[in-house]
């Protein structure tokens, strides 16, 4: 098989690249960093890996509407910075065709994504700065409730779903490019956002509840949501949410939710969606983007064809980032 283009749809790095002012060229983990910010990023090992196109997510623990985008302007220019020290080895992009050419060139194409609407509490303004700044993808929530709606491991739903401003942001999302992401998002929101929605809706990074009954990862009729808008599953590198026992969790267990996704969505609606660095630690035989090939290989003897397993790992995610067309 020849060897896939990679894309990565939520990444990390900026916690630690923004807030602990680490940097992007590391040739493997850093096994001195043994927590849950393990600085696992690095461009030599994406570009072993072949991973071309990554989602760099601005995330902010700030509630305020007016301080999180104030936050995530500064981790905006963070990633700008990155970009012009690193030699052209980082180059930052907005659309799936330029991700192919950051391949061609040998290089990692990285795109911005924010996870958590508390950015977008002053509404259209907030969002069409953001689609300015070239943001392609927002996580509406994370683990608490914010201004567009609520998480799914929250004891408590204030909104139902969706906020008002939620169901008026979600459609407007689509319009300005911008694709609505509910991962962490509670089932009744994510309802609500299928029908809401203009243009795929993706799930960036989940666990499949079959597998993994936790709220946090995506029901099957959901998944089915997701593929009906020509979205994206993106299955993550976590192991809480890929099995109720962590430990010891691995490669094949990955293989074993991409496998359920595709059962349900269809292989062209199922992606790569790692949280590495997300607070996270990943699955024994996928320490970094560099293991790639691994999964690949895996995917294969899982009896993937040859463009499942280019799709799945990068191809399905080009098509809904789109061309910019």
């Amino acid at each position: 098989m020849t060897d896939p283009l990679c894309v990565d749809l939520h990444s990390h790095w900026l916690l630690n690249g923004h807030y602990l002012r680490r940097r992007l060229e590391r040739l493997r983990p850093d096994p001195l960093a043994l927590g849950p910010l393990g600085n696992r990023f690095g461009l030599e090992m994406a570009l072993e890996g072949h991973v071309h196109g990554v989602a760099f997510t601005a995330y902010s623990p700030l509630l305020s509407g007016a301080l999180a985008l104030q936050d995530l302007r500064a981790q905006f220019r963070t990633l700008r910075r990155a970009a012009a020290a690193s030699e052209g080895r980082l180059r930052l992009v907005r659309t799936g065709k330029e991700v192919r050419e950051a391949r061609r060139d040998g290089v990692v194409g990285g795109f911005l994504a924010v996870e958590g609407g508390a950015c977008l509490a002053r509404g259209i303004p907030a969002l069409e700065e953001l689609a300015t700044e070239g943001v392609r993808m927002v996580t509406l929530v994370h683990f608490v409730p914010n201004a567009l709606g609520d998480p799914g491991e929250f004891p408590v739903h204030p909104h139902r779903g969706l906020s008002p401003l939620g169901r008026r942001l979600v459609p407007e999302m689509g319009r300005r490019g911008i694709l609505p992401d509910v991962a962490h998002l509670c089932d009744e929101g994510v309802r609500q956002v299928l029908d809401l929605a203009e243009g795929p809706v993706v799930c960036s990074h989940t666990g499949m509840r079959a597998l993994c009954d936790r709220p946090r990862n995506l029901p099957d009729d959901l998944a089915r949501g997701i593929a009906r808008t020509g979205g994206l599953v993106g299955i993550l590198w976590f192991p809480p949410y890929l099995a109720r026992n962590p430990r010891g969790v691995g490669l094949d267990r990955v293989v074993d939710h991409m496998r359920h996704a595709a059962s349900v969505a269809g292989p062209d609606h199922v992606a790569v969606g790692t949280d590495l660095d997300g607070w996270t630690w990943p699955p024994r035989g996928l320490e970094g983007h560099h293991r790639l090939p691994a999964l690949a290989e895996a995917l294969a003897r899982a009896g993937f064809s040859d463009a499942e397993v280019q799709g799945i790992l990068g191809g399905n995610a080009l098509r809904v980032i789109g061309d910019g067309d």
